[in-house]
């Protein structure tokens, strides 16, 4: 149960995002509002109204950032010269949205039987979900569309990446103090835990978790970190300025992350640590395009037969034979969760757990989801399958198509590892949180810029004006 206090640091979040705003650069501002709340608020506290999502660290860091951008954002101002808008993203991204919002729509209307486990009764879907679906589905994807708005140049997408290496220094302490004294922090803070402790007794020792929802999510982050700070290494070396420091951030943060005990996350750093130290930029580009094609088309690849999952499970027993059965046992459920899928394949089966498995005796669950894939298109089919894992990979796709255009610079297509970094890490987990959304968004509001006829992108000075500092909420 939450304490006084972390109602209070929720809901006094919006304060800190104006005085954010008022003191920083609007792209820094947004940076610091969503990462920031995501990094200190509380997990698993928030207000429940009806038919919007849950008042949480998410959607209130996701609003306070929408209405301050509003606010301080300049006025945009014509292009000048001849320039040739790219509206095949454009399209393209419109097209997932309007899927992304409509589909619950049909999820509702293929669903309006009850469902019957023994004792346990599920309702039929009522007209009412179609407006929290869809709510929920809005608020998922708002940070996509401020970031795509506000932070679509290379300059933002440094300061993305030297908040990832600062959050992870300063997060750094903490999560040794709770590697040694077990994951207290949120407990001694916010009153409670927010979830199962015995999930964070790793190897003789424990998994921090800091104030996130799972320990896993510490181990991305950090993996995120290092991979910034490799990444920022590289480019000031390309620039020939000081990358010494850059060096020694990734060096901290990797000796963190093996602290953490997140082997998922570890090996996902150590992997493209070496594509972002080793290869250059179109290298780097072409294998965030491999994975995110295999992303894009894992249900599929898994349900064939494709995926060699036995092989991964020979390498998990040489590993741990604790990880090998925890393996074993997220594939069984992903094998009797995506043949419940495969009961409904277009529109999924909505909420209230209706894609969940139940004893027909007893009406307990029996089924554990893990990989946020299964969950999506469990829930809303191969619709919103397409929708949000589409909105997630295009940026890469597209980008790889034109990556000519954009200069030699290392930041970008080190976004580029980042996003693609998380999307490896959805396989077995779920976390979709407000900052992967800004990372695709700040990334397709990159490659959709207008272009010059040579080939350059408009900058920002001929779209902005560098002045007000203030415009009204509706204007």
């Amino acid at each position: 149960m939450p304490n006084g206090f972390a109602y209070l640091a929720l809901f006094a979040w919006p304060l800190v995002a104006w005085a954010l705003f008022r003191a920083l650069p609007l792209h820094k501002a947004l940076i610091w509002t969503m990462l920031g709340g995501y990094l200190i608020l509380p997990s698993g506290t928030g207000i429940k109204l009806p038919m919007i999502p849950s008042l949480d660290k998410h959607s209130i860091s996701a609003v306070s950032a929408l209405i301050f951008c509003r606010i301080y954002a300049p006025h945009p101002v014509g292009t000048s010269g001849n320039t040739q808008v790219w509206t095949v993203g454009r399209t393209a991204v419109t097209a997932l949205v309007v899927l992304l919002v409509s589909s619950p729509f049909l999820t509702v209307l293929t669903n309006p039987e009850p469902l019957f486990y023994g004792p346990r009764f599920i309702p039929g879907l009522r007209p009412y979900d179609i407006l929290s679906m869809i709510s929920w589905a809005v608020m998922s994807i708002l940070s996509f569309f401020l970031a795509r708005r506000h932070l679509n140049t290379p300059e933002a997408h440094r300061e993305f990446l030297r908040v990832f290496v600062f959050g992870g220094l300063v997060c750094s302490l903490p999560a040794l103090v709770e590697v040694r004294l077990s994951p207290q922090l949120h407990t001694w803070i916010y009153g409670f835990f927010p979830h199962d402790f015995a999930q964070h007794i790793r190897a003789g020792g424990f998994r921090p978790i800091l104030f996130l929802s799972h320990g896993l999510m510490v181990g991305i982050f950090f993996c995120l970190s290092t991979l910034a700070a490799l990444v920022l290494w590289r480019e000031a070396r390309r620039e020939n300025k000081p990358a010494f420091r850059w060096l020694c951030a990734s060096l901290w943060l990797m000796a963190i992350l093996v602290m953490v005990k997140s082997v998922g996350a570890l090996a996902i750093a150590l992997m493209l640590g070496l594509v972002v130290g080793l290869m250059g930029r179109r290298l780097q580009v072409l294998l965030a395009v491999i994975v995110a094609g295999v992303v894009l088309f894992y249900p599929m690849m898994r349900g064939a037969g494709y995926v060699p999952v036995d092989e991964i499970y020979d390498l998990a027993l040489s590993y741990s034979e604790d990880r090998a059965q925890s393996f074993k046992f997220r594939l069984d459920n992903e094998d009797v969760l995506l043949a419940r899928a495969n009961e409904k394949p277009f529109w999924g089966w909505g909420g209230w757990g209706r894609n969940q498995i139940f004893d027909p005796v007893t009406g307990r669950m029996t089924s554990v989801t893990d990989g946020i894939w299964i969950i999506l298109i469990g829930v809303y089919g191969w619709a919103g399958y397409i929708a949000y894992f589409g909105l997630l990979t295009l940026p890469i796709l597209l980008f790889s198509l034109h990556q000519r255009r954009f200069g030699p610079s290392l930041i970008t297509p080190g976004l580029i590892i980042l996003l693609s970094a998380v999307l490896i890490d959805f396989l077995p987990n779920a976390g979709l949180v407000p900052y992967v959304w800004m990372m695709a968004g700040a990334l397709a509001g990159f490659v959709m810029q207008p272009v010059r006829e040579a080939g350059k992108a408009v900058s920002p000075q001929h779209r902005m004006t560098s002045a007000p500092r203030w415009r009204p909420l509706l204007g």
